[in-house]
């Protein structure tokens, strides 16, 4: 979990040397959020599996993998629940469809992509049908 306390101040300086400092809290919150969940139900804690994650910064996107070793979970299902806000566990799809253009599982379920607009954003709906594959 220390690492990635380490990998969201990293991502944090490549938004600031490229400009991007507006969009620093979201794109952190969701790198942080995927992170956590492929540390916590992903690899369930294991030392000896890995989390990969990539992050590239396109023209008009930004891009956001992580992919677990874990067996993945029903993202399909997931998404047809209504998220309780209150909870302090569970919320990672309402963070996806308020902050991200584009949230994409593989079929697994153990691997998340992310588009995150460079554009000023109006406001989201902020309901799990926010998150489109």
């Amino acid at each position: 979990m220390d690492e990635v306390e380490l990998l969201g101040l990293g991502i944090r300086e490549l938004l600031n040397a490229n400009g991007l400092s507006e969009l620093c809290f979201p794109v952190e919150l969701l790198a942080r959020e995927c992170l956590n969940n492929a540390v916590i139900h992903g690899n369930q804690y294991a030392a000896d599996k890995s989390i990969v994650v990539r992050l590239w910064l396109g023209r008009r996107w930004i891009h956001l993998q992580v992919c677990d070793e874990g067996p993945g979970f029903e993202w399909r299902k997931a998404c047809r629940k209504k998220t309780d806000t209150t909870r302090s566990s569970g919320r990672g799809l309402h963070f996806y469809a308020l902050y991200a253009e584009r949230v994409c599982f593989n079929r697994r379920g153990n691997q998340i992509t992310l588009w995150i607009s460079k554009k000023k954003r109006s406001g989201k709906d902020d309901s799990n049908g926010g998150i489109r594959c």
